[in-house]
């Protein structure tokens, strides 16, 4: 606990800290870096981490920056030969027109996210934001001063979101709506129809809608629409949308960081005095290798996204074999697996409770996953409240780990239940007897 500096003023820091929502996983981290250090090897299945290396002609071109070009400040939207690449890409991905100056290149989809919501929301206002929802978007709108009004996304529909449930939560204080399709935690792709009455909704009410597309290109089944496909170009330069999107999923690039937002441009000038305040820009050699990605060839893209839908299928199959089948993902690379009820159990959700231990759960079965399987998986808890009885299993990895990963989960979840009614029920029987 930290203590108040001499004289009774907080410790420097103190203000943020205590604003930001605890993470689960810090204490699965320290179990998984003792046991690497014993010497063990894991399963890893927790992270977004696609075990693809970055495509040849994408590293070559920023090697090449390095070795013949001077790396100097730039534009801190990005270099506008970058810019005008990604209007061409968003015109041929995802269906609508922009210009380059519509257009701010960021650290990542997560540096995209978090100076959108610096840019447009602070103290007193309200987000609405998915429940299970990237975990991110909390820690960033506690950073933004902003207060987070989670939506319930329905695993009955294959986890999407309830217009009436939405309604149930906007107010005069609503500021912003937060739409991520295809969809992490869950792999949901939004159909055309839902994104259309989300848009409605959005302008009712009078926000804006940010549109977390970071998993564009990453669609199995169905279409991926862009909410800005169905407004006008004036309707996108009034500065209702902002687009988010990134380099680290489609091209296997996540530790180059670099991603980039889409508005209209009155708005985008707000959006890039946050970026200048933030970082300046980002560097000429990781812009060179973006222009690279988007200009080369694009089989590399459909390979790996069809080795994602092979283990798609593979984890699909894996889970009806052990009767845990709920649901089938059309995008992204993830899956939520129920750790508390077999297929035929039902979507009844476990009723809240006061005392934490629902929210628990998720996190004590991944720790007993990890000391007596080594597999690593991210509890559903730190997604949102919705997903208690889940864990999230990332496709990223290669079959053999998806496949010894989750028949680990599933057996673990059968001696759970020899024992108990369900994984839950074995926990809390524990935590009163003891």
């Amino acid at each position: 606990m930290q203590q108040e500096i001499p004289g009774g003023r907080e410790e420097p820091g103190q203000h943020l800290w205590q604003r930001l929502p605890p993470n689960p996983l810090a204490e699965l981290r320290q179990v998984a870096e003792e046991r690497e250090r014993a010497g063990q090897v894991l399963r890893r299945l927790e992270i977004g981490e696609p075990n693809f290396r970055t495509p040849q002609h994408i590293v070559a071109a920023a090697i090449a920056s390095l070795q013949q070009e001077a790396q100097t400040y730039g534009p801190s939207g990005g270099w506008p030969w970058l810019r005008e690449l990604l209007a061409e890409k968003i015109r041929r991905v995802n269906g609508y027109e922009v210009s380059a100056a519509n257009i701010g290149v960021t650290v990542g989809g997560t540096g995209a996210v978090q100076l959108a919501l610096l840019a447009t929301v602070g103290p007193g206002d309200e987000v609405l934001l998915p429940d299970p929802g990237w975990p991110h978007y909390y820690r960033q709108l506690a950073i933004a001063g902003a207060k987070p009004v989670p939506y319930p996304l329905d695993p009955a529909s294959g986890w999407l979101p309830d217009l009436r449930e939405l309604e149930r939560r906007v107010n005069a204080r609503t500021r912003l709506l937060i739409v991520n399709s295809p969809g992490n935690p869950t792999g949901a792709v939004f159909p055309r129809e839902l994104i259309a009455a989300l848009l409605d909704f959005a302008r009712r009410h009078r926000l804006l809608l940010l549109s977390d597309e970071c998993y564009d290109e990453l669609v199995f089944e169905g279409e991926h629409v862009s909410p800005a496909t169905l407004l006008t170009a004036t309707e996108r330069e009034r500065g209702t949308f902002i687009g988010v999107y990134s380099f680290s999923k489609t091209y296997a690039m996540t530790g180059w960081r670099i991603g980039y937002l889409v508005a209209g441009q009155v708005l985008m000038r707000s959006l890039s005095q946050v970026l200048d305040a933030s970082y300046t820009s980002l560097p000429l050699a990781t812009q060179r290798a973006a222009a690279a990605a988007l200009q080369g060839p694009q089989d590399c893209v459909a390979q790996m996204r069809a080795a994602y839908r092979r283990r798609r299928d593979q984890a699909i199959a894996l889970l009806k074999r052990y009767g845990r089948y709920e649901y089938t993902p059309h995008g992204a690379f993830y899956i939520l697996v129920n750790i508390a009820r077999k297929s035929g159990d039902g979507h009844r959700a476990r009723p809240a409770r006061s005392d934490g231990s629902a929210r628990e759960q998720a996190t004590a079965f991944a720790l007993e996953l990890l000391r007596r399987r080594n597999v690593l998986v991210v509890p559903g808890n730190l997604f949102g409240s919705s997903t208690v009885d889940y864990v999230r299993v990332s496709l990223g990895a290669d079959e053999e780990t998806i496949e010894e990963g989750l028949s680990s989960i599933c057996e673990l979840c059968e001696e759970g239940k020899a024992h108990a009614p369900g994984v839950g029920e074995a926990r809390e029987h524990s935590e009163e007897s003891g």
